[in-house]
Order: C-alpha cells, then structure tokens, then sequence
C-alpha cells in the first residue's frame, strides 16, 4: 500500500563537477555543500582535487557566480530571497519513491518519472522547459492501491475534486486502462506536462515483422489510458509541481502546498559505478572479475560520467534500434540497459568500439576452434576438477569465495582430477580471471545462444520447455515423449549420484508422475537434511560430441552461460541463482570457456 509523499524525505542526489568528480548532495546549503565535498568521489581518470577548490567548483556547477565565499555571502541568502518570493516554504520529496507512489497506476519509485528524466529534459534537450509537470506529489495514492484490483476503489473516487458522476466516471474509466501505462512514465512527451497532450511516445519496443495495424492500435490504447490518467489528474491541486527556473544551472520544483525540491543540471540519482560495488553484486573480489566483467563495468562508467546527453531519449532509440537488429524478447532480457545502450552508441560513433587482445598463436591445448552464429572462436572442452583446484591454490579464492555460495567441495570432492568441475556461476567468472592471466588473452563463458548452436535441444518437446521454471524440481523427468514416435518411452539420461535420495518413492499418497493439469499439491521432491548433498558424477557418463566438443547429454548436467544465472542443457536451458552449482535444482553445473579470435 502506498503513503503520502509528503512524508518521504528530501531526495539526495549527486552532482556531476566538469571534471567528472560526483558530489553527493541532500540540498545546497552551505553545510550540505560542505558534507557533500567531503564525501566526494573522484573520477579514477581525473587528478584529484583539493576540498576548498571542490566548494568553488561545487557552487559554480550549480549556476552561483563566484567561489563559494562569494556564496555564502550572496549566493545562499539571494537564493533563500527567491524561496520567499516565490513562496517556496519547506523542503519536501515531490518524486515517487519506494512505497510511496501507485503500484496499480504504475507511478512509483521504479516505474515513474525520476529526477534524471526531467532533469535531462529540463536541461539537455533543447526544447522549452516546462513551466508545470505532475510528478504525484501530496496525491493520495494509498487511495488507488486499495481494493481486489480489479474494481475501482471507492476510495479513489472518493478523493477526486469533481462531481460525483463525474469522478466515478474518470477514476473507472483510467482504472480500467491502467495497464497501458506500464513503462509509459517519463518526459519524452506531454504525457506528464501541463496543457494539451498532443505529443505521446510510445514506450513499447516491436520486432521487426509485427503488423503496423497491430502497432497503431496499441499506440491508440496507450493514448487512450493517457488521456484517461490526465482527466483525472488535470483538475487537482495535488500532484503538479511548478518549475521555477533560478539559473540555467538550477530549477526549484515547487508544489501545490509550498514545498520544494531542486533539480540541478547533470544531475545522477546514484553515485558512479566502481569496480567494487560490480564486484560485490557478484559476489567477487576486484582481483576476481574477469576482463568481460571490467569491461562492463567500465562500459557503466563511462555512460555515467557523460555530461550534456539527454538519457531518457538515448535510452528510447537504443531500446528500437535493438529490436530493429533482429533482438526479441528472450534475447533482451540476456542483456543489461547498459549493454543495450552502449551498443546504440559504438553505432552512433559515441563510443569506440571495444578492441581487446586477442590470441594470435597456435590454439592452446584443450581449445578447439569453432565456429559459432557465424564467428570464428577457440572453445575448450569442459573444466576440470584439476584445473580448478589449481585456480584455488594459485589465486587464494577459497579464502574469498562468499559464504553464502554453495559449498565447491560438496560437488567435487572424490572426483577424479580429469572430471568436469562442479561450480556456481561466480566460480565459473573467477577461474576465467585466473585463466586469462595465464593465457594473457581475455576469457569469457560461452553465451546461451552459441551452447544451443553447437548443440541443440533433444526435441521440440524439451525446446519447449526452455526459458520455463525447472521442469525437474518436483518430479524425477517422464520418459521422453516427443511428437516423434521413434523417441517415445526411452528414458532420460542421468549424470548425476546424490548422497541422499532427491526423490520420495512413489506409493499410494504420492504418485509417481504429476497429473497432466501440472496442478498438484503433492511432489516427489525430498527434502535434504544435509543440505546441499554430495553429488559425484556417475562413471560413464552419457558423452557426446558436437562440432568436435565434448558434451554431456543429461537431464541433470548442465553448463554455465556468460548471461549471468544462465544455465544450458540437452534438455532444458533457464536460470538458476549465481551462487548454486544446481543443488537446489537437482542438477550438477559444469563451465567452459571461450576465446574470441574474431570480433
């Protein structure tokens, strides 16, 4: 349930310097200025700088003449006389936040208009500020977040202005589009100015091939479910901010009741990425990630540290241009914001493309050269238990590696040293970055796309399955039963021995197989109480080749793709957490590694 924003407190913010360094800002007072400088933090590329010199540098970036003396002399007390004279009484949050926007009209923290959004348009894009914008605040939004979701909240209707018809009328009407405002929010348009809409973008991204009809009328739809949002909105007080330009560097977004917040130009909602906090979203240490993840790291960076770019709109033409190359759905959901954006850019000539060093002698041993989705790479057979165990010795991981990881020596102990190694996904990046120190080349992990190019799913059946939850959590898998009758009744490979059964045996109370429905409230899962158990692989193991590399064909072995959480098998691929080697899941995940010898 939503709260009243005019609890939520004033919106901390960082402010970029000319020189890239990032100040974190609560407000410009000076001794939130004073704070702020102190817990600058410096772009990696630039000379540091001096804290007197940081207050001069602060104060100019957000439009004040002179050095911040000249500041606390004139600059603060002329601004505190433009709050007065523009009736700006008390500071106040006017931004959706967490818990505290709609979640059913899609306005809140994560799905309505942040301040980068009109920062961006009020500063960047070279069109007309805006001279009042609605942004929700002191709208009671808890009355929308009430009900079944699916009627129209009484009290919704209840806290509009107009007549009673009328409001019943206008609430009903918008809460029956609402769904067509899902991704809508921001300020590439009119959708959240004050005056006549005439201008609407559609923030929903088509393949190539869908039907233009089909376009128009979702583009109608999601006009429509505007309109219907602005008729409820346009004749209240609440929720519109005035903007109230103090420079070309500064706004003051003033709400209905006086209180105010600021936007300043290049402003950023988060401080700039570094190679630690990567590093601790995958849970590795900086001398663990892997060149590929320090590229994308940097790749953040660097879009970061951009300065007069409006990134609403660069984001809306990389999200197109993506599906426009032939992307879906699936394959957006493999790559970050970032990625997609920065590939937009390197086509723009924005940003250079990314050259690494590439291998250019004889392949090393273990390597075969393939080729995959039309590019030549070295990929080597599986990872072994020997290999890895190296890799812990020689780098001291083991010391390193996260708790919370899935214990490496419960899927490895026992093992022949030439056995594929069990690993989790962070496992897998790890070793790359040790790998690729020894090889003095960068290594990554083979993408979903090119496993399934080099081996296919056992059927339509299976490929189906794909991208679906775990098909095996529950049940031990059926035998296989395909639209091919030769395939019909064979059993599925196993690869994997656990040190306690995963399975309950099948008897009266639990059946042997779920029923077609899928609807059950009874499984054969058991529950481990040694958790996670051993699991040794079974000798032989069902081998196979594809395209020369060696593979194993099981229901419960799997490898890890470079798409983080990706597993790929023979018969099923999806995600699984970054920290299990697939004891949860009743499998048992393996690793190679890729070399790119063409771009």
């Amino acid at each position: 349930m939503s709260i009243g924003l005019n609890k939520a407190s004033p919106r901390p913010g960082y402010l970029l310097l000319r020189d890239g360094h990032a100040i974190p800002l609560s407000g410009i007072s000076p001794d939130e200025i004073k704070a702020g400088a102190k817990r600058r933090v410096l772009h990696p590329e630039k000379e540091p700088i001096q804290h007197r010199l940081t207050l001069n540098a602060i104060v100019n970036c957000l439009g004040f003449k002179g050095d911040f003396g000249s500041f606390l002399s004139k600059g603060w007390p002329d601004f505190q006389d433009f709050l007065k004279r523009n009736r700006c009484t008390h500071r106040v949050q006017v931004f959706p936040v967490d818990n505290g926007g709609c979640t059913d009209l899609y306005f809140s923290g994560g799905t309505g208009p942040s301040p980068r959004d009109l920062a961006d348009r009020l500063f960047e894009a070279q069109l007309p500020a805006p001279q009042r914008v609605f942004l929700g605040y002191g709208v009671n939004w808890a009355a929308w977040d009430q009900g079944n979701g699916y009627d129209t909240p009484a009290a919704a209707i209840a806290s509009l202005t107009v007549g009673a018809e009328s409001a019943r009328q206008r609430a009903e009407n918008l809460f029956t589009q609402r769904h067509q405002l899902m991704g809508q929010w921001g300020f590439l348009d009119d959708k959240l100015i004050d005056g006549p809409v005439r201008h609407i973008v559609d923030k929903t991204y088509w393949a190539p091939g869908f039907d233009p009809e089909e376009r128009k009328t979702h583009y109608a739809s999601t006009t429509a479910a505007v309109v219907a949002f602005r008729a409820v909105f346009d004749p209240q007080p609440e929720g519109w901010v005035d903007i109230l330009r103090y420079s070309d560097r500064l706004m003051i977004l003033r709400g209905h009741d006086g209180g105010w917040d600021i936007l300043w130009r290049n402003y950023r909602e988060k401080e700039p990425p570094q190679p630690s906090s990567l590093g601790h979203s995958y849970h590795l240490a900086i001398e663990d990630l892997p060149s590929r993840l320090m590229t994308q790291n940097d790749l953040h960076r660097r879009i970061h540290f951009r300065q007069g770019v409006w990134e609403e709109h660069e984001a809306h033409e990389a999200e197109q241009a993506f599906y426009d190359r032939g992307g879906n759905i699936q394959a957006r959901q493999l790559n970050s914001s970032v990625d997609v954006r920065g590939a937009w850019l390197r086509e723009q000539g924005t940003l250079p493309v990314l050259e690494r060093v590439r291998w250019s002698g004889d392949i090393p041993p273990g390597f075969r050269v393939t080729l995959v989705e039309g590019r030549k790479v070295a990929m080597s057979e599986l990872i072994t238990v020997g290999s890895f165990r190296r890799m812990l010795i020689e780098t001291g991981y083991a010391e390193r590696r996260s708790d919370n990881q899935e214990p490496w020596e419960r899927a490895n102990d026992g093992e022949p040293d030439d056995s594929p190694a069990g690993a989790t996904w962070v496992d897998s990046q790890a070793f790359c970055a040790w790998f690729e120190r020894q090889l003095g080349v960068a290594l990554r992990l083979p993408t979903r796309g090119e496993l399934r190019s080099l081996r296919s799913a056992y059927s339509h059946h299976y490929d189906s399955l794909a991208k679906r939850g775990f098909p095996w959590e529950e049940y031990p898998p059926r035998p296989l039963a395909t639209d091919q009758r030769e395939e019909e009744g064979r059993e599925v490979p196993s690869a994997v021995i656990w040190s306690e059964p995963r399975f309950i045996e099948p008897s009266v109370d639990v059946p042997e197989l779920p029923p077609q429905s899928g609807v059950t409230s009874k499984s054969r899962k058991r529950w481990i109480d040694d958790f996670p158990p051993r699991a040794t692989w079974k000798n032989p193991l069902p081998w196979a080749q594809y395209q020369g590399l060696t593979f194993i064909d099981a229901w419960d072995a799997y490898e890890w793709c470079q798409e983080w959480e990706w597993i790929s098998g023979r018969f099923w691929e999806g995600q699984i957490g970054s920290t299990s080697w697939g004891a949860y899941k009743n499998a048992k995940v393996s690793f190679r590694v890729v070399m790119d010898l063409e771009v």
